[in-house]
């Protein structure tokens, strides 16, 4: 990613108006910073909820939304994808610490224009959320790559005639052989137990079963779990 961009927008022109919506304090702090030290962004609203950001971002119509993806409530790719349904002419940078290949590529596929995990360097926060605001797809090689891999996972999943269970899906089902309850497999992935069952009930309807122990069956005979791991 280019360096240098802080200081080159015209000072004549308006800043980009950028709305933050993160639950995470900190992070919404670390932005806010990011835009601060940075000509040309201008923070004029932060929302740690998803629905909340969501009524913030039609209300200011900002020029960027810096959007984390897990979100009490409404998580955010709900949030995007409302937001381009609604024709809103805000761009969207994903600001995540997700960054597994059917994440990204159901970012890509929700239509927002960039995405950075959160262990990325300040200056390097700053100078996307320049790029995104002017225009810019930013979405690094390494992101990349882990979208193009799960396209290919689901490519040859259809091929094979396999139920098409999602990397997220099948993290879910081997966490539940190995042990652990919805709310602890929700703790571990930093998701609420809510979607862990949602993920879960669309799993069973992909295998076609009705019980945890079917569904742990039928996947480890498809050879995408172990069972009688030790945790």
């Amino acid at each position: 990613m280019a360096q240098g961009s802080r200081t080159s927008p015209d000072r004549r022109s308006p800043p980009f108006r950028v709305v933050i919506i993160d639950d995470d304090v900190v992070l919404r702090r670390v932005v806010s910073i990011a835009c601060a030290a940075t000509a040309g962004l201008e923070v004029v609203g932060e929302a740690q909820y998803g629905e909340e950001g969501l009524a913030l971002c039609e209300r200011l119509a900002p020029d960027l939304v810096v959007l984390d993806l897990t979100l009490p409530g409404m998580g955010g790719l709900e949030v995007a994808t409302r937001l381009r349904e609604s024709r809103s002419t805000s761009r969207i940078l994903i600001f995540t610490a997700r960054e597994d290949g059917e994440t990204v590529l159901a970012a890509m596929r929700s239509g927002v224009h960039g995405f950075l995990a959160k262990s990325a360097a300040i200056d390097d926060v700053a100078s996307a959320m320049l790029a995104v605001a002017r225009g810019e797809s930013i979405f690094p090689p390494e992101h990349e790559r882990a979208a193009v891999q799960e396209l290919g996972r689901l490519a040859r999943a259809a091929r094979t005639g396999s139920p098409t269970l999602t990397l997220r899906e099948i993290t879910i089902l081997q966490l539940l052989a190995d042990g652990l309850s919805l709310r602890q497999v929700g703790t571990r992935l930093g998701i609420s137990h809510r979607t862990v069952e949602s993920h879960v009930t669309k799993l069973y309807r992909k295998l076609q079963v009705k019980t945890r122990v079917q569904a742990m069956a039928q996947a480890a005979s498809l050879g995408l779990i172990e069972l009688g791991r030790t945790r």
